[in-house]
């Protein structure tokens, strides 16, 4: 899951329009480096989950980490330069989606918590 980080202050500087064209934009640098067995969608706001199927933590962790780097490195022309922070985790074998949901949520949380532009990964 991850979070494009103060997109408040995007929206509330230069309007719902950039901020949306900022999040289309920022959802096409993503979806060029994910696979296509990889899932995006959007989870609400300015948050999303990517699934990322067949893939151990070590994998997810790289991916997150590589897709954060992305997004920092990308010139919007809209805004400049943004962040984004992430976190991510497995489904266990005991799990339903709510644990899963809720440990990753946490983990972007605590990215947020500690700074943001970041990815936490929660075992």
């Amino acid at each position: 899951m991850f979070d494009i980080d103060h997109f408040k202050r995007i929206n509330d500087n230069h309007g719902h329009d950039v901020g949306d064209r900022v999040l289309q934009e920022a959802v096409a640098v993503v979806q060029k480096r994910i696979r296509k067995s990889d899932v995006l969608a959007r989870w609400g706001g300015e948050e999303f989950m990517i699934i990322t199927p067949l893939a151990d933590l070590a994998v997810v962790e790289t991916v997150a980490e590589d897709l954060r780097k992305a997004i920092a490195q990308h010139q919007f022309p809209q805004v400049g330069r943004i962040t984004a922070s992430f976190g991510a985790s497995m489904l266990h074998p005991d799990d339903d989606a709510r644990a899963l949901i809720k440990r990753v949520d946490q983990a972007l949380y605590r990215s947020k918590r500690e700074g943001r532009n970041r990815t936490t990964v929660s075992p």
